[in-house]
């Protein structure tokens, strides 16, 4: 059979192109979530018996496909730039096509075992690893949508998890009836704890940059535990704004309770600055700020924050993160590891990029709240601003993606123990197995050639 330009048949190629496209219909708008197990299934199969450029190829077809289907989006914000990094995607595709290559001439075993270290080490290389951090578009990703299927990060981390997919999948390359382990994710659920009673009230605020005097002077006097503005919700210092009217500092008081809003210090745009969100207590005096860990990529977004506070108040601490920081674990982790209670996210997600990338970023939230047994406040800037269970589940009510308005959900404070938030460290573990694999192929190469 005729080879095509990217030197792959025409039956593999059109095999890894539905392999792809399956991958890209488990998230919104289809939301077919059962399909990144077949997706990944059968990316695995084709793999298989190839040689290292055969196997390279497929994995770029893969990739790109997959890229296209999942991260169109990026072109609402980057334009022509998101090209690149289309590519870039499906190069880690072909990165692990190629790895599972190198393990031709092993025992079926160590084949299994190894792509499965080799998903999770380039699964931590695209999303954590370097300044083009983008965790998203894993298979623990997409299960987000159905909870059950996520609950066994509360134990084996999102990388952990990650391993388990991969291994399955290729051990039902070599074995068809493994497959059915898959079956088992959900039964994670039942082990779960119960989230117990969600006893504390949030009152989240969704708007976009600007305008908040107008939207704190007219919300009503109302008794509330905690209350979270958005990310970038005012683009100055925390002082300047509790300095001025309708300030968070009165809405404080309005409830009597603290308040995390997003701020700055520096001048917006202007590098060096940083993206803060500050936490005052319910006196309106300033407890703290939270410097933004992860800015995102290729945009203003200010400099790394170098501190990772978190913030006691009534009967419970604070662990407040930036938007960004939530979507790989390690940030989570480290917040909940210094004795934070509930997790607190103001995120910004600009309407202008589509409601598709706010339907994805979402899911990422559920997987942090599971990963620490911990409930998760939202309060975006365009939706979904909600309240995330410690078992993943989000609150049936909420303001949804292009809404303006606030609302007041229940959460509760924990302080429980759970083992996948020390997991974080598989990812890089993973990475390094991976270049030991590595080095060790090179060796027999050489020795080989002696």
């Amino acid at each position: 059979m005729t080879a095509l330009p990217l030197g792959v048949s025409p039956r593999q190629g059109l095999f890894a192109l539905v392999a792809g496209l399956l991958g890209a219909a488990a998230f919104s708008p289809l939301t077919l979530w059962p399909l990144v197990l077949l997706s990944v299934a059968l990316f695995l199969r084709l793999l298989r018996d190839q040689d290292i450029q055969t196997a390279r190829n497929i994995g770029m077809v893969y990739g790109i496909t997959f890229a296209v289907g999942t991260m169109h989006w990026m072109f609402l914000i980057f334009g022509i730039l998101a090209v690149p990094l289309l590519a870039i995607m499906a190069a880690y595709f072909g990165l692990l096509a190629t790895l599972f290559a190198l393990t031709r001439g092993q025992t079926v075993v160590a084949r299994v075992c190894l792509v499965a270290l080799f998903a999770v080490g380039v699964e931590w290389l695209r999303g954590d690893a370097w300044y083009l951090r983008f965790p998203w578009y894993t298979p623990s990703h997409a299960l987000a949508s159905a909870p059950p299927m996520v609950a066994g990060v509360r134990w084996l981390g999102t990388y952990g998890l990650s391993f388990v997919i991969w291994l399955i999948a290729a051990a039902g390359t070599f074995r068809p009836s493994a497959y059915a382990a898959f079956l088992l994710l959900p039964a994670c659920w039942l082990l779960l704890p119960s989230d117990g009673d969600p006893d504390r009230r949030v009152l989240l605020v969704q708007r976009e940059m600007g305008s908040f005097e107008q939207v704190i002077a007219a919300l009503p006097v109302e008794k509330a535990d905690l209350a979270v503005l958005p990310e970038l919700a005012y683009s100055r210092s925390p002082e300047s704004v509790l300095s001025g009217r309708n300030s968070p500092a009165d809405l404080a008081r309005k409830i009597s309770g603290p308040v995390v809003f997003g701020a700055i210090e520096g001048t917006y745009g202007e590098m060096p600055f940083t993206n803060l969100a500050a936490v005052i207590g319910a006196d309106g005096q300033l407890l703290g700020t939270f410097p933004k860990q992860h800015p995102v990529p290729l945009m203003i977004d200010g400099t790394p924050g170098e501190t990772r506070p978190v913030f006691a108040v009534d009967e419970g601490v604070l662990g407040v993160a930036i938007c960004y920081d939530f979507d790989a674990p390690a940030v989570a982790a480290s917040l909940v590891n210094s004795g934070a209670t509930v997790l607190v996210a103001p995120t910004m997600d600009a309407m202008q990029w589509g409601k598709t990338q706010h339907e994805h970023h979402a899911l990422l939230f559920r997987l942090r709240a599971v990963e620490n047994d911990r409930w998760l406040v939202r309060a975006s800037s365009s939706g979904r601003s909600e309240v995330i269970s410690p078992r993943g589940v989000p609150s049936s009510e909420g303001i949804e993606v292009g809404e303006v308005g606030h609302i007041v959900l229940r959460f509760a404070h924990r302080d429980s123990w759970a083992l996948g938030r020390w997991l974080y460290f598989f990812g890089p573990a993973a990475a390094v197995g991976t270049v030991g694999f590595l080095l060790w192929r090179a060796g027999m190469w050489l020795r080989a050639r002696r």
